[in-house]
This record gives C-alpha cells, structure tokens and sequence, in this order.
C-alpha cells in the first residue's frame, strides 16, 4: 500500500479552511515571531565578546533568523463523520525552513528600540558578579586652549580617560601618571545594583525610573522646605509666614522637569558602565516612550563614528542626546548642546555651543582592575 499517497488523497479531500481562519493563524505567527527569542546568532554573541573600539569593525546584524511552526485546523471538517485508521505512515524527514525576521527600517525612537531588542534577543551574555569590573574608556572633550577642565562652546581638543568600577559599586580605580589607583566608595549618581534591578521590559523600566526620580524629588523638597523655613524664622517670619515661604522655595515637579530627568537619568545609567544589552535595549525602549523624545537618522559622534542619536530638549534649548551605533546597537556617548541663544539665570550660551561631549571607546567586563582584555 502506498500510504502516502493514501495520506494525500484524503488530505485533498479535505475542504479549504475558510480566509478568514488563514488570516487569524498568520497573524498569530508573526507575533510568534516577533517574540520569540532568537537562537542562532553565536556570530553574534562572538562579536559582542570582541568588542574592539566601538564602532569601529564591528559587525552589525542586518536580519536573524528562527524556525516557526503553525498548525492551522480547518472549521470545514465533519467532526462527526467516522474516521478511517490509517497504518501510521513512516514519513520521510523534511528540511526545516527557516523565516528570516527582517529588523524593522528605523523612522523614530521606537522602531529603533524594537530593532536592539531583537538583536538582544540572541544574546547569552549574563548579568556580571558583583566582585567583577567594568572597565570603560572614553574621549570627551575640551574647549581650553591649555586642557582645562570642562566644555563650553567647540571642542578645541580631546582627552582619553580610562576608568574601572567595581559591579557593586563598592571601589572604582582610574590611572593617574601611569599608576592604578583603587578608590573605596563610589562616586557614580546613578548605581550598578539599581541598574541591575531594572525590569527589562521598557513600560515597566520607565515606571521604576519616574519612581525614582519622585523619590529623589521628594527628598529634595523636603530638604529646600526645612532650610528655607529655618532661613524664614531667622529673619524674624512667623511659623506660618515660615511655612508659606518655604513651601513657596519647593515646588513639586512639573510635568515636563518629571520628564527631563527620567531621560537624565536613563542617559545617566549607560554613562561608565557595561550593561547587557537585553536590559540596554529596554532602556532604549523606555526613553522612547518619554513625551518628547525624538530620533535622529545621521550624526557623527566626537571619535567620527557615523551613529544615530535619542535625543530630547531640556529647558527649552539644551538639546541632550546619546549617540547609537545604528548597526549593532551599542551604546557610543552623550552631547549636549544649546538649541538657541538663552540667558536665563545661569551661565549665558548661544545657539550651538556644546556643552558637554563624550565618545566611549571601550567597555568591557574584566575580573580585576587595570584589566583591559
């Protein structure tokens, strides 16, 4: 008996499950798709475990691949009809075939946090211990014709700085005159355990930063309400009278500095540090959700690397942003720079000094200090 020509015929026979049905199950598959983890991208990993100068001859993924399966039940079977046993068949294995899952072309900041979270996907990296290091080296720039310290205005030249900091954030360890020197304490604003504690699902990170933005929000209202009361009653103000000032001198956050500061704050966590890129993705994610942030297809970063930039302006004319590789989705530097001429209460700038400028070079996981791998 030819069983599987027996096996055809009846499948021949069987009606055409109905459009409507096609349509529900491929929909489900490219959910499937778009979600599930991708397995195969050892090349991948390698290239991540490398990590030359970033940006510089690393290999971006432009598409990855996974095997998916669908099975589809047609309504227009007769459930009821008797079903004639067949011998089960010995069938003849059949090559799997593979759907390449495109990464999405980048128009704004959530298409470019999708990309990196698909790229992660395939990655096995793993959270570091908390005894390990993370060693970071970046070039930032200098506007001083004689290398002072700060930026303001057009870098004039640029400094290189290499840098160690314990997970744990316990000690960091920087070479000065060519000697490592280990310092106790940390001297970072935002920590490696609480980055490391961050969800890797970009809603809920976002909601765990405007948490600590209102914690640190309130602590600092209620350190300005306590100075500028006592300030009052010295100067002779009543308890209320007291009060009303200093309530006056703390206001809450407006909606907009809430925003600005979970961006500051986001940028702040990729800044000195190595992060796995499942949660440096979602971090991404989360940025894009903040209400005004925005993508920028082509930049240049300080090293000349060609990159992509989230950037958003804060106060109404400094404009803040980090520097993406647009192939790999490395995180490469930060730049603030001034959006218009302002001279409000602070240091005057004009439109397009730059503020702040900072490329990194290098990061990497290393088991001690003055490691570089």
């Amino acid at each position: 008996m030819d069983e599987l020509q027996q096996l055809r015929d009846r499948h021949d026979a069987l009606a055409d499950p109905p459009p409507e049905s096609i349509a529900a199950a491929r929909s489900r598959l490219t959910a499937h798709i778009r979600q599930a983890p991708v397995r195969n991208t050892s090349w991948l990993s390698a290239a991540r475990r490398a990590r030359p100068a970033w940006g510089l001859g690393l290999a971006g993924a432009a598409t990855l691949t996974l095997v998916a399966a669908v099975a589809v039940a047609g309504p227009g079977v007769d459930r009821d009809r008797p079903v004639e046993r067949l011998p089960s068949p010995r069938l003849e294995p059949r090559p799997l075939e593979l759907s390449p899952v495109e990464l999405r072309p980048v128009a704004n900041a959530e298409d470019l946090a999708n990309n990196a979270a698909v790229v992660a996907a395939g990655d096995s990296e793993a959270t570091p211990k908390p005894t390990q290091w993370a060693y970071v080296k970046n070039r930032y720039a200098q506007t001083q014709g004689d290398g002072g310290e700060g930026l303001f205005g057009s870098p004039k030249r640029t400094k290189t700085h290499e840098m160690w900091r314990r997970v744990d954030d316990k000690k960091f360890a920087v070479k000065e005159n060519g000697k490592l020197e280990v310092i106790e304490g940390s001297e970072f604003e935002v920590a490696y355990p609480w980055l490391f504690s961050l969800p890797t699902e970009p809603s809920a990170l976002l909601a765990r930063v405007y948490e600590q933005v209102d914690a640190e929000d309130a602590k600092r209202r209620a350190d300005t309400f306590a100075r500028a009361k006592v300030l009052a009653m010295r100067k002779g103000k009543t308890s209320e009278e007291a009060t009303a000032i200093a309530e006056e001198a703390s206001p809450p956050l407006t909606a907009g500095q809430r925003n600005m500061w979970a961006f500051q704050q986001i940028a702040q966590g990729m800044r000195d540090a190595v992060l796995p890129s499942r949660l440096r993705a979602a971090m991404y994610g989360a940025m894009a959700k903040i209400p005004g942030v925005r993508y920028e297809a082509r930049s240049t970063d300080l090293a000349k690397r060609s990159c992509v930039t989230l950037y958003r302006v804060q106060r109404g004319y400094l404009r803040e942003e980090i520097f993406i590789d647009p192939k790999t989705y490395e995180y490469m530097g930060y730049r603030t720079i001034a959006t218009r001429d302002h001279d409000g209460g602070g240091v005057p700038v004009k439109r397009g000094q730059i503020v702040g400028w900072d490329s990194l070079l290098k990061a990497v996981i290393v088991d001690k200090p003055g490691e570089r791998r």
